[in-house]
């Protein structure tokens, strides 16, 4: 990524370039070596970019569902994702609804107050 902000010039002043690339590098080899958690942490960035995903298919009428529950090896092998450097955390689908099929039934929540503490 840092060669393609170079080739684009999104840092015109090269300090301001290597300043960017130690922060980052600093913080991946923090949550790396530090927390240990950068998948964890990476999941959370890919949920934030479901969710916005998610709203924008809707004011496109489109619904669309997380999914998770599934083996990411063999998602990664069917579409040679691992080939990228990269790997599958979350499958979303798309699609516009059967009206025929619609679930029209109630569905049961616990009200509010059960659920949230308001301070």
């Amino acid at each position: 990524m840092f060669s393609k902000e170079r080739t684009d010039g999104r840092f015109p002043d090269p300090a301001k370039q290597e300043l960017w690339e130690s922060m980052t590098r600093d913080f991946l080899n923090l949550r790396n070596y530090g927390y240990k958690d950068l998948n964890h942490w990476m999941e959370k960035q890919t949920y934030m970019s479901v969710g916005l995903t998610m709203m924008a298919a809707a004011e496109f009428g489109v619904e669309a569902t997380p999914l998770e529950g599934f083996d990411p090896t063999s998602v990664d092998k069917a579409f040679k994702i691992r080939e990228t450097g990269h790997s599958t955390t979350v499958l979303m689908a798309l699609g516009y609804p059967d009206p025929e099929k619609v679930y029209n039934s109630p569905i049961s929540r616990f009200d509010a107050d059960q659920l949230f503490t308001f301070i």
